[in-house]
């Protein structure tokens, strides 16, 4: 099973882009934060930013009316690998967390 839900705020506001085919997606970049002990015993945060995309009329049109910088959101999807080569053909690998829904957690 390939399931993921986090928890966490959005860094900026919703990138929406229209595809060739005339379909929607929106990318989100999402923060969430974790709590661990150094070695020293003191607690620090850990802040993870992740890359969500977000397929669907309905979810964009949610993203479009109610999620900015700084909203409260759950996000439950399925982690992607990807990978892609730059110009120099150098090798880079791509994480990304494909959205099934949102939940706006301020409202």
């Amino acid at each position: 099973m390939n399931k993921v839900q986090l928890i966490g705020y959005l860094g900026r506001d919703p990138v929406i882009k229209q595809r060739q085919n005339g379909l929607e997606v929106a990318i989100l970049r999402l923060a969430t934060d974790s709590f661990r002990f150094s070695g020293e015993g003191d607690k620090k945060k850990y802040t993870e930013w992740h890359t969500i995309v977000v397929w669907g009329q309905i979810q964009i049109e949610k993203l479009r009316n109610y999620m900015i910088k700084g909203s409260h959101i759950l996000v439950d999807g399925s982690i992607r690998y990807s990978t892609y080569s730059d110009t120099t053909g150098h090798a880079h690998g791509v994480t990304e967390i494909h959205a099934n829904y949102l939940v706006d957690l301020d409202r």
